[in-house]
Parts: structure tokens; C-alpha cells; sequence
């Protein structure tokens, strides 16, 4: 299973590791509060994210079935970062991930979510050889959902009031795809 994965054909943006000097990136768009409010945290520090680079940075991509990886959203003309992918193995099947991305705002409503996302699917479908991926979003993020939707994963339900988050119950979606409708699609030359 190598790592990174070959950026696609005609790519703006590929992943690979984080990388110390991203820390400071890393950093400056998860402290954004449009970044932060449907994630888990309010703030985001530069010793947090630091911290989260060293420990994270040179961990084994993917990790063990039950871990979390971040993974680095890099323009491929400069290699800056402008956001991270996670990647997470189920502990109890393996062959099921749950996915997730942070963008810089800089950078979001233009596609290189969409082509990171389209990456990291085909890598978790051709390389680590997965059976599903899937994703979960609030359902108040409804560019999260459109996102999803436009990298070829389905909603396939609604958790009404299913967590609890930043002091109130929300609603989330789960999105998903199978590696026979990604081979599917990709076999047909469309794009998703």
C-alpha cells in the first residue's frame, strides 16, 4: 500500500504527508471560525497544530484499523498547503473507512476539495483495496453535503437530533460509496 497516492490526471491538487512547516497553515484555517464551527474544536492553536504535525506527520498512512490520519491537501505547482483529508480504518472491519476534509477558505467553492476528495477515494478504493467509504456531516453544512454528493458519494441517511454538539443536539447525514459504484463510475469514463 504506497503512499501518497498519484494525483490524478490534469491535477491542481495532490495529498501526501503533513510536513512541519505546515503547522503554521494547519493552524491559521482550522483557528478560522467558519472552519471550526462544524468541527469538533472552537480554536485552534500554532503548539496545536505543531504538536498534531510532529505526532501525526511521520505516522503510518493509512494507520491501524481504529486510528485517524490526517492527510495534506498540497497545490501541486508550490506544494502549499491549503487543507487535510482524514482517513479512518473501522476497528471492528477494516475493509470500511470513514472519510473527512478541512479546507482553507481561501481556497474553498473553487473544485480542489472535490479533486481531494475524488484522490482519496480512489486511493482508499485502489490502493488499501476497501469495500465502502463513507462520510458524516452536520446537516446544517449543506456545501459539505453538495461536496460529498459532487465526489460521487450518496446520502444514504438523516440521524435526527443524533448528536450532541456545541451545546445543542444536531442533525447529521451519512454519505457513502461502494468500491463497485466507484470501478463503476470510473470505468465509464464519466467524471464525478
Amino acid at each position: 500500500m504506497s503512499f501518497p497516492p498519484t494525483p490524478l490526471p490534469n491535477a491542481r491538487v495532490y495529498l501526501r504527508r503533513l510536513q512541519p512547516h505546515d503547522a503554521p497553515t494547519f493552524a491559521a484555517y482550522r483557528a478560522d471560525p467558519a472552519v471550526a464551527r462544524y468541527q469538533s474544536w472552537d480554536t485552534y492553536t500554532l503548539a496545536q497544530a505543531t504538536e498534531f504535525v510532529a505526532t501525526y506527520g511521520p505516522a503510518d498512512i493509512p494507520g491501524p484499523p481504529g486510528t485517524w490520519r490526517q492527510l495534506a491537501i498540497a497545490l501541486c505547482v508550490t506544494d502549499g498547503l491549503i487543507g487535510d483529508c482524514a482517513l479512518h480504518l473501522i476497528a471492528d472491519e477494516p475493509r470500511i473507512a470513514e472519510i473527512g476534509i478541512t479546507l482553507s477558505p481561501a481556497y474553498q467553492g473553487q473544485g480542489y476539495a472535490r479533486e481531494a476528495l475524488r484522490s482519496l477515494l480512489g486511493y482508499c478504493f485502489t490502493e488499501l483495496q476497501l469495500h465502502r467509504v463513507y462520510a458524516i456531516t452536520d446537516a446544517l453544512n449543506l456545501p459539505a453535503a453538495r461536496l460529498l454528493e459532487s465526489a460521487g458519494m450518496r446520502r444514504e441517511g438523516h440521524f435526527r437530533q443524533h448528536v450532541w454538539f456545541k451545546g445543542g443536539w444536531g442533525d447529521e447525514f451519512l454519505y457513502a460509496v461502494l468500491r463497485e459504484e466507484w470501478q463503476q463510475v470510473q470505468g465509464s469514463g464519466k467524471l464525478v
